[in-house]
């Protein structure tokens, strides 16, 4: 780790803002707030909130809770008071252009707390990191999750199984043309871990016995690509073997979601069994969603990671981007969300975002649409994805539920995490706005508590490498 990471987050533990490892518990009340609990029948005016261990004790009115003595108080009078909320499907380290593949070799966990730190600060207290270099998630997990730097809580994935790696023809193929076999074979594995598209040559049997190795490497949950990243039109795995990946993710007791881009390979994850479809709202560039599928989603309570974009970004597309390749793609997305939403299907918010990298984005050749209403840009894509939802006719509290418990539940971390209930990991936004008036006041955020301490938004990110830099010009 550089000095300069250390430095900044040891004056992070001096000041509060990290605990120390076996730092003494803090009692925190959050008083005076409207209340708006996922789980609730309704929001609670002029609540309390007591958090101790790192745990909501009590919620309910203020004439009707105890406040310990003692208790740091926040007064959040014509506040509101929301869970932590989540994304569940982002990409920590996400920087694929080979300047940084190569400069920051061996240090990508650093871009991946940069990453977390910007989720924590918009308000996302948990986040679910699908496709990324493991070593690397893994260390930035374990960090923040030690108390040893500030973040979001990560859960991870690492490879996509089934997918090469970043210097490979599923992402910057090209690229491996300018640098080294060792540093491209290096780069790779980093992410592949033994479960790229070697796998698609194997029988169900052996495909069985990498997967039941992966699941011992530190992972969090699988993913698994139905449908290829590149070709999108093709299907990556047999039945056979997507029922295998599917057993052997649930045997070592992790939630299993795949990869799909088409209606065929959609159909197929339903039938093999999975928890949560990533981007299940994406059927190409043509053909909706068919009622039928969708209602296999409800009968079987599949739970659909999806790509909302508003309006807005959609008309910047077709205008300034219509030949790309997402574009059409995102046209039909919004169709299948709305009819998704008119069906009870259980949607979580998601954006696929990574750090946005300033000096690419300036140039870029589609900065026109890249610079609307983004998807992909951490700390800003779930706002715009939270008023997508809203366009398309999501009730309040569905929204609010899409980007908290309804994650939560698909992941089955219910019993932890995305409401307000006694019990739960003290995770809470503090917003100026009400949000159930409109999704755009998911942005007024005034503080954001995790595991019952209020964060200092301020000093995030902590050393920042990708987010900072300048454009020249």
């Amino acid at each position: 780790m550089m000095v300069g990471l250390k430095c900044a987050i040891l004056a992070l533990v001096l000041s509060g803002t990290i605990a120390p490892i076996g730092a003494a518990a803090q009692t925190l009340a959050v008083t005076g707030a409207t209340v708006i609990d996922p789980l609730a029948d309704a929001p609670l005016t002029n609540g309390v909130v007591v958090m101790q261990d790192g745990r909501i004790t009590a919620v309910g009115a203020a004439d009707a809770v105890d406040v310990p003595a003692g208790t740091e108080i926040i007064d959040a009078r014509g506040k509101y008071v929301i869970p932590g909320l989540m994304d569940a499907n982002l990409h920590l380290y996400l920087n694929l252009d080979l300047e940084t593949l190569i400069k920051y070799e061996g240090r990508y966990h650093e871009i991946v707390l940069e990453a977390a730190q910007l989720t924590l600060k918009t308000g996302q207290t948990t986040v679910f990191d699908t496709w990324g270099p493991l070593g690397a998630l893994a260390k930035a997990r374990d960090m923040i999750d030690a108390g040893e730097a500030p973040g979001s809580r990560i859960y991870f994935a690492g490879n996509i199984i089934g997918f090469d790696g970043p210097l490979s023809r599923d992402f910057r193929g090209e690229a491996a043309a300018h640098v080294s076999k060792a540093f491209t074979n290096r780069t790779n594995e980093a992410w592949e871990n033994g479960t790229g598209r070697d796998l698609m040559w194997m029988t169900p049997d052996s495909v069985r016995a990498e997967i039941r190795e992966y699941t011992g490497t530190g992972v969090d949950f699988l993913k698994y690509g139905s449908s290829s990243h590149v070709e999108m039109y093709f299907i990556s795995f047999s039945e056979r073997v997507q029922h295998v990946i599917v057993e052997e993710g649930h045997r070592a007791v992790m939630t299993v979601q795949t990869h799909t881009t088409s209606v065929e390979s959609l159909d197929m994850a339903i039938e093999a069994g999975v928890d949560i479809i990533t981007h299940g709202d994406i059927s190409g560039p043509v053909v909706p969603i068919p009622m039928e599928t969708i209602r296999k989603l409800v009968e079987r309570d599949i739970a659909v990671s999806v790509l909302p974009i508003t309006q807005r970004r959609l008309e910047a597309l077709q205008e300034h981007n219509p030949d790309g390749t997402l574009t059409p793609y995102m046209a039909i997305g919004r169709e299948n969300q709305a009819r998704m939403i008119e069906a009870g299907v259980s949607m979580l918010l998601s954006t696929d975002a990574g750090i946005k990298h300033p000096v690419l984005l300036a140039e870029s050749p589609t900065i026109a649409s890249d610079t609307v209403d983004q998807r992909t840009k951490l700390g800003e894509g779930h706002f715009n994805a939270l008023a997508a939802l809203e366009e398309l006719g999501m009730a309040p509290m569905e929204i609010l539920r899409s980007a908290t418990s309804h994650i939560a539940r698909a992941y089955e971390m219910e019993d932890d995490i995305g409401s307000l209930q006694p019990g739960m990991v003290a995770d809470l936004v503090i917003l100026d706005a009400n949000p159930l008036e409109t999704a755009r006041h998911y942005r007024s955020i005034h503080a954001v508590i995790k595991d019952g301490r209020q964060v200092d938004l301020d000093a995030l990110p902590v050393a920042p490498i990708i987010s900072v830099l300048k454009p020249e010009g």
